[in-house]
């Protein structure tokens, strides 16, 4: 789970393009990631530094707090497990765009 909040913290401060991510997104969550691509506007590398998961049978609800180098962000995702791979059917940052 920190692995996938990780890509997409990198997504939002901009250093990966969001389409790597296509396979892990469903299609409305994709659509959040990306318009939010960038907003962090960091410079530096993000870094989770918290992910608290709350379980659910095939379900997990993770919130992140992302060290941007200065600046410390929101991220929240929402993991199904169904699947061959976790699919993020939500997604929700500090930054409303």
């Amino acid at each position: 789970m920190k692995r996938l909040t990780q890509l997409v913290a990198e997504v939002l401060v901009g250093q990966r393009d969001p389409a790597q991510l296509r396979e892990f997104m469903s299609p409305r969550a994709y659509a959040a990631l990306v318009r939010r691509a960038g907003v962090y506007h960091s410079a530096a590398s993000p870094q989770v530094r918290i992910v608290l998961g709350c379980p659910e049978p095939g379900v997990s609800e993770v919130g992140a707090v992302v060290d941007c180098g200065g600046r410390c962000r929101a991220l929240a995702l929402r993991v199904s497990f169904g699947g061959v791979v976790p699919l993020c059917t939500h997604l929700e940052t500090d930054v409303r765009h």
